[in-house]
């Protein structure tokens, strides 16, 4: 094939994932708020009980619930203004939604990056040592606490975190490690059982120049693949972490938006969130596209 054919191949095929993603965008956005909908409670506000209101101003409150019951109109309606850059206002703090992410984004990113370079840091280090040592007790040791981090819920790892003295990240980074590492693990014990890896450790190569230019290579694009998918772990992780180690991230804010059944808030959250996981995912498909296309 042509290096203009395989050029062309690929842009139709970024071009077929961006627009699919898009659409899995618009269909988060709609279940995010069909899913607020319908939640016990949803509607009742606690601002009505002020007897200090005035009538308008109930009757206000009322026709502004009674929008955001009809899910159909509403979502029309807030995909209209997000293609203004108008993100809403939210229902329980009374600011716009855009200044209330803009406050706390920065502070979420931060603690997800470093959660999520933390634990590939470990893991892959956890790799290279049981791949140069080789020994059992050290499979061992490493299968029994990825084993107990893997079944540790996020909520209890986050609450231990806390009584450390721990921040989020490395809360981040304990519920993403065990799953990288397991996989990693898997990957890099299947590439060494390899004709040409076997061959490499018979001539007598050094075992870390074996892994870094013959056992690594073939299982990069399970890497990269790999890479996306420990976002969408990281971007998941951050709602519970962030909220129990009273972080003021996207991911309290997300819960306390999900106590008051703020929908607006819940929605454009759903939407950045589900953006973020995407995005890392399509940037993984298509530099996987790019290296298997050149190989």
């Amino acid at each position: 094939m042509s290096a203009a054919r395989r050029s062309s191949s690929l842009l139709r095929g970024l071009a077929a994932r961006v627009a699919f993603a898009l659409a899995v965008l618009v269909i988060c956005g709609l279940l995010a708020a069909t899913l607020v909908r319908m939640a016990p409670g949803f509607g009742m506000d606690e601002r009505m009980l002020d007897a200090r209101l005035s009538r308008a101003s109930l009757q206000a409150m009322e026709r502004q619930g009674a929008a955001d019951r009809n899910i159909l109109p509403y979502y029309w309606h807030y995909l209209g203004q997000l293609s203004r850059g108008d993100l809403g206002t939210s229902l329980s703090w009374g600011r716009p939604v855009r200044e209330l992410l803009g406050e706390r984004l920065a502070l979420s990113l931060r603690s997800t990056l470093a959660g999520l370079a933390l634990a590939w840091v470990l893991a892959l280090g956890a790799v290279t040592s049981l791949e140069l040592s080789r020994r059992g007790f050290g499979e061992g040791l490493a299968a029994i606490l990825a084993g107990a981090l893997l079944c540790s819920p996020a909520a209890l790892l986050a609450l231990a975190c806390v009584y450390i003295g721990a921040g989020p990240a490395a809360a981040i980074a304990a519920i993403v490690f065990p799953r990288v590492f397991r996989y990693l693990r898997d990957l890099v014990r299947q590439a060494g059982a390899a004709p040409h890896v076997l061959t490499a450790h018979a001539l007598g190569l050094h075992p870390l120049r074996i892994l870094a230019c013959h056992a690594a290579p073939p299982v990069l694009p399970e890497l990269l693949a790999l890479g996306g998918i420990s976002v969408s772990m990281a971007m998941g992780s951050m709602v519970p972490v962030e909220a129990l180690c009273d972080s003021p991230g996207v991911g309290q804010l997300v819960w306390q938006a999900a106590m008051a059944r703020d929908l607006p808030v819940l929605v454009n959250v759903t939407l950045l969130l589900a953006a973020f996981t995407i995005g890392a995912n399509l940037l993984a498909d298509a530099a996987r596209s790019a290296r298997e296309g050149q190989a």
